[in-house]
C-alpha cells in the first residue's frame, strides 16, 4: 500500500537521545490542508487538497536524532493530482495538463532530514528546516524547506510553505487567448499538517 502524506511524520517526539532510533507511530487529521498558490497575469489561483483527501491511515515510522538532525525511515509522499480541487474549474484542468496527471497520476515528496531548534526552553515549538526531494512528472529536486512545529499533548502542528519554479521540472507555464493571459512560472506549496503523534517503542541504538 502507497505510503501518503509522509509529510506528517515531520510531527513527532524530538526528546531522543543523540544517535537513538525511536519508533513512532503518526495519524493525519481531517483538518490538515496541502495548498498550491499560483497566479496569471489577470488572477491569482489556488489548489488544495484537505485531510478528507489525503491519507489518514496510520503510520510507524523510525526516526533517528544526531547532533540536532533528525532523519526518518520510509518517509516517502505520495500525493494523487487528480485530489486536487479549486473553485476555478478552467485552472483546474489545465492544472491536472500541465502535470500529465494520467501518464503521472502522483507526485512524490521525499523527506531526507530534518534540523530544527527549539523556541522555548519547553520544547513545545519549534522552527528550522526541512530538506525534501519533490519528484514532478518524473522529474526530481531537492529543496529546503522552512518550517515551524507546535505541540500540544499528543497532538503536533507543522507549517510551511516553499515557493519554486515549475521549470525546475521541465514544465513550461501555459498561456491562453493568444498569448493575452499568461501563467506565471512561480508557485508556492503551503502545508498545514494536524498530526496525532505518540512514540510507538524505542529500538537499540545505531
Amino acid at each position: 500500500m502507497k505510503r501518503r502524506i509522509s509529510l506528517l511524520v515531520i510531527c513527532f517526539i524530538f526528546n531522543t537521545s543523540s544517535s537513538a532510533q525511536t519508533l513512532v507511530s503518526a495519524e493525519l487529521l481531517k483538518n490538515s490542508s496541502l495548498t498550491i498558490s499560483g497566479s496569471t497575469n489577470i488572477v491569482s489561483f489556488k489548489l488544495f487538497q484537505n485531510g478528507d483527501k489525503l491519507s489518514r491511515s496510520k503510520l510507524t515510522i523510525a526516526t533517528t536524532e544526531s547532533q540536532n538532525k533528525i532523519t526518518l525511515s520510509q518517509n516517502q509522499l505520495s500525493v494523487v493530482v487528480k485530489n486536487f480541487v479549486s473553485n476555478n474549474t478552467m485552472v483546474l484542468r489545465d492544472f491536472l495538463k500541465l502535470l500529465k496527471s494520467d501518464t503521472y497520476p502522483t507526485l512524490q515528496v521525499q523527506l531526507n532530514y530534518l534540523d530544527l531548534q527549539p523556541i522555548y526552553e519547553k520544547r513545545v515549538a519549534y522552527n528550522g528546516n526541512a530538506l525534501v526531494s519533490i519528484t514532478i512528472t518524473g522529474v526530481t529536486r531537492h529543496y529546503s524547506i522552512p518550517i515551524s512545529l507546535n505541540s500540544n499533548g499528543e497532538i503536533y502542528t507543522v507549517n510551511g510553505i516553499k515557493k519554486l519554479s515549475i521549470r525546475d521540472f521541465g514544465l513550461t507555464p501555459q498561456s491562453k487567448m493568444m498569448g493575452m493571459i499568461k501563467v506565471s512560472e512561480w508557485i508556492d506549496i503551503d502545508f498545514h499538517m494536524i498530526c496525532k503523534i505518540s512514540t510507538a517503542g524505542d529500538v537499540a541504538k545505531l
